[in-house]
C-alpha cells in the first residue's frame, strides 16, 4: 500500500510540475530569451534528480538499518 501511494503521489506531481512548465513558456515566457528558458529546465531536471537521489540513499539506509532495530544498547 504504502509503495503505491509513494507512486501514484509522485506521479501526481510529476503531472502537476510537467503542466505547469508547459503553462509557464507556453503562455507567461514568451518573453523570456530561449536560451533562459534552457536554464530554467536544466535547473529544474538536475533539482528532480537531486531529490530522486536524496530519496533513493534514505531507502537503501533505512533497509540496512532495519538489521539493527532489535539489537540494545
Amino acid at each position: 500500500m504504502r509503495k503505491l501511494g509513494a507512486v501514484l503521489l509522485t506521479g501526481g506531481i510529476c503531472v502537476a510540475a510537467g503542466y505547469l512548465l508547459y503553462w509557464f513558456f507556453s503562455a507567461v515566457a514568451e518573453s523570456i530569451p530561449v536560451p533562459l528558458r534552457v536554464a530554467i529546465v536544466a535547473a529544474a531536471i538536475g533539482l528532480l534528480l537531486l531529490v530522486l537521489s536524496i530519496i533513493r540513499d534514505r531507502l537503501k539506509a533505512s533497509k540496512e538499518e532495519e538489521a539493527f532495530r532489535e539489537v540494545q544498547r
